[in-house]
């Protein structure tokens, strides 16, 4: 049996070994470690936050019908997309759309606390799409422009 061990293999063994320091206090000579390279981590990265926002109505304000036209005309739908971590997308009010969003951890609706006139003219809202990696799908009624503003903020602001 060889027990002949190349000195390629014992230098390999001997880097790859913990180093240990000891000091003249404790009654042997100073030895230094062998410094380790510096690995760099990865910054923290946010999951994306892509939403397909939609807001439907008001209805149109309209005279009385004319005798052709016995109905309303249905109100028009809105759509715009929402990137958020940076925010950009079609939405006009991005940055104040994202900051709302981080503000409520993600929730569309929310508690307010603001007085609204009671007056009847709903609004309909939807939100598909993914916060922060978390799939969103969110669709609501509000009786009106106020009532909706002020539970979404920003984010049907468009």
């Amino acid at each position: 049996m060889n027990t002949h061990i190349p000195a390629a293999l014992l230098a390999a063994l001997f880097l790859a070994a913990p180093a240990v320091a000891t000091s003249a206090a404790d009654g042997g000579p100073a030895v230094a470690q062998p410094a380790t390279p510096a690995i760099p981590t990865p910054a923290p990265t946010t999951p994306a936050t892509t939403l397909r926002l939609t807001v439907t109505g008001p209805a149109q304000a309209t005279t009385a019908p004319s005798p052709e036209s016995t109905a309303a005309p249905a109100p028009a739908a809105r759509t715009v997309t929402l990137h958020c971590d940076p925010a950009g997308g079609d939405h006009p009010r991005a940055d104040a759309a994202c900051a709302d969003l981080d503000a409520s951890q993600g929730r569309v609706d929310r508690e307010s606390d603001t007085a609204c006139i009671l007056l009847y003219d709903p609004v309909e809202v939807r939100a598909e799409g993914v916060w922060r990696g978390r799939p969103v799908s969110f669709a609501r009624q509000y009786g009106n422009t106020c009532e909706l503003n002020a539970r979404t903020g920003a984010v049907f602001a468009f």
